[in-house]
């Protein structure tokens, strides 16, 4: 049985995926954290146009690419991406601060962010690879994808997941 957060991930990301598809209608995407996830990624049908990259930290998940969004900037990718997908992940990073800057270097000019983070969840770490450090409200994500670089476009708050499309600008 799927939680409350993450019925609200799903939810928001088909709301967002509508929205994109009717605009861009194809692309590259890039799907963080795949954590057993199907190849391409659990939201991969409502993207069916779009050349599917994903993306972990951990090399055993099976991702197309191991690179650690806190960190990490592949010169292969840098304005790459149309569109990344990063749900359900940002908790498990310890230093997410550096995630904003990273997401940046890889999307294109006026590319798409999704991203969100349980709000109202206990704790779930990822062993042995992740802990679970952090809760995000809009007002976290406001405060951390705010400025020059970044439009939010939607943030939906839900008793249980905050889940934000955001535009590189």
């Amino acid at each position: 049985m799927k939680s409350q957060t993450r019925i609200d991930c799903e939810n928001a990301v088909k709301n967002y995926a509508d929205l994109i598809n009717n605009i861009l209608n194809t692309g590259n995407l890039m799907y963080v954290g795949v954590a057993g996830d199907p190849p391409g990624g659990e939201y991969s049908p409502m993207f069916a146009n779009f050349n599917i990259i994903t993306a972990d930290a951990d090399p055993s998940w099976g991702a197309a690419i191991k690179v650690d969004i806190s960190s990490e900037k592949i010169e292969k990718y840098k304005d790459f991406f149309d569109v990344v997908i990063c749900t359900q992940v940002i908790e498990h990073i310890p230093n997410f601060w550096n995630v904003p800057e990273v997401l940046y270097y890889y999307l294109k000019p006026n590319g798409y962010l999704i991203i969100d983070c349980p709000f109202s969840y206990k704790y779930h770490a990822e062993p042995p690879s992740f802990g679970d450090y952090w809760r995000i409200t809009k007002d976290g994500f406001r405060h951390i994808f705010q400025g020059e670089k970044f439009k939010i476009l939607s943030i939906i708050d839900t008793n249980y997941n905050t889940s934000c499309l955001i535009q590189k600008i």
